[in-house]
């Protein structure tokens, strides 16, 4: 019966000895009857930082948590369980943290195990986590922010579109008609006009209603072009606002078509004119005609092509002399190529290795997405899109490939 009794203690010492978490048996007084290495360890790191040279485990736990030390030794019944896994962090000079898990048991009047696990891998994973939860939580606080801008924006291109409307509609109120009636009736009155007031005043009243009429028909027609053009700009912000709403919501969807694009270029054009008449920049074209059609989502397309020269044009200073962005086409080998160059500001090295790093940016006001999103676009078209410079005030060149 003695043997039998020397061999579980025998198992349970080397039980303890060899667990992966830190045990204790102390008295009742907190005198240390065995403490396992790896308790041994975290303690000698948590006492160390404290000054507690005491070997008694109620003194080296009170320097670290009177509360704990305290609730211990307030459980007066003979045996149980007095803590559970309870979660104790200590600050340690100079101002890091050590969290443990604590589970005391109060095995015989005589007799208390203590359990304590080093959480320094767990707990900062715990913090990675929450890390986490707080950046998803900004993350979808910033999408609630970009749907109500895309919301509003969407609300004043709606406001935009009608008042063009109307005056589409206005525009169809045309009285050039009018006037190029009165321009024959004078001319049919040439000869009496001539007879009462003189044929030089005659060929004046002619020629002045007539030069009203021509005038009147060529504003017509480039107020009709003018709104036509900005009735297509607004379709195509309306495209864009849809499709970034559906990537926002998660629901992005390409619906490919055979696409100019030498089209998407001018239309990209149009919408840029604006800014580039304000910087004073000049562009040049080299737009070949008849070049095969992209299958491509049109608006997704305009929103890279968009971007690129809106990059360009922001990386040219105000203050330059010469102010230019060239565009041109080529066919080569069944790829067909986009070039966009500038002599804006440039970039280096490091800048370069960093372009499309979603988050990277080099504008104060960069949220550092657009490069990235762009080649996700022309990815999904089978595209690649390449951006050099030769350093800083060397200007930039962007290679966009389509394979044909």
């Amino acid at each position: 019966m003695v043997n039998h009794q020397n061999q579980t203690e025998d198992k349970i010492f080397s039980f303890m000895k060899h667990a992966p978490t830190g045990m204790a048996e102390i008295e009742p007084t907190g005198a240390i009857i065995y403490l396992n290495p790896p308790g041994e360890t975290v303690l000698r790191s948590l006492l160390s930082s404290h000054s507690v040279h005491s070997n008694n485990l109620f003194d080296q736990l009170y320097a670290l948590s009177p509360e704990m030390t305290a609730k211990i030794r307030e459980f007066t019944a003979e045996a149980g369980n007095t803590l559970a896994r309870r979660p104790q962090t200590f600050v340690l000079p100079p101002g890091t943290e050590k969290q443990l898990h604590l589970t005391v048991n109060k095995i015989s009047p005589g007799s208390i195990m203590v359990y304590f696990g080093d959480q320094g891998e767990c707990y900062p994973n715990n913090k990675t986590i929450q890390q986490e939860i707080l950046e998803k939580a900004i993350v979808q606080g910033k999408y609630e922010i970009a749907m109500n801008v895309l919301h509003d924006i969407g609300n004043a291109v709606v406001g935009l579109s009608s008042f063009i409307s109307r005056t589409k509609r206005a525009l169809e109120l045309d009285n050039s008609e009018q006037l190029k009636n009165l321009v024959g009736f004078f001319e049919t009155q040439r000869a009496a006009m001539s007879t009462a007031l003189g044929e030089a005043k005659a060929d004046a009243i002619v020629q002045i209603i007539s030069g009203i009429a021509q005038t009147q028909k060529t504003n017509q027609d480039d107020i009709a072009k003018s709104v036509a053009e900005q009735q297509n700009i607004i379709n195509h912000i309306q495209e864009i606002l849809n499709m970034q709403r559906q990537y926002i919501s998660g629901a992005e969807t390409i619906e490919k078509k055979p696409t100019p694009l030498n089209s998407i270029i001018n239309d990209c054009m149009s919408m840029l004119s604006a800014s580039l008449t304000k910087r004073n920049i000049a562009v040049t074209q080299d737009v070949q005609a008849g070049l095969p059609l992209i299958n491509g989502d049109r608006t997704q397309l305009m929103q890279v092509i968009l971007n690129i020269l809106k990059n360009s044009i922001e990386a040219i200073d105000m203050y330059a002399i010469d102010k230019s962005i060239s565009i041109s086409t080529s066919l080569h080998a069944g790829v067909l190529i986009l070039t966009i160059r500038d002599n804006g500001k440039g970039f280096d090295e490091k800048t370069a290795r960093h372009l499309f790093t979603r988050g990277f940016t080099t504008k104060s006001t960069g949220t550092g997405i657009g490069l990235d999103h762009c080649r996700a676009i022309l990815e999904k078209h089978g595209g690649s899109i390449d951006i050099t410079s030769n350093g800083i005030d060397t200007g930039a060149q962007t290679i966009i490939k389509f394979k044909i």
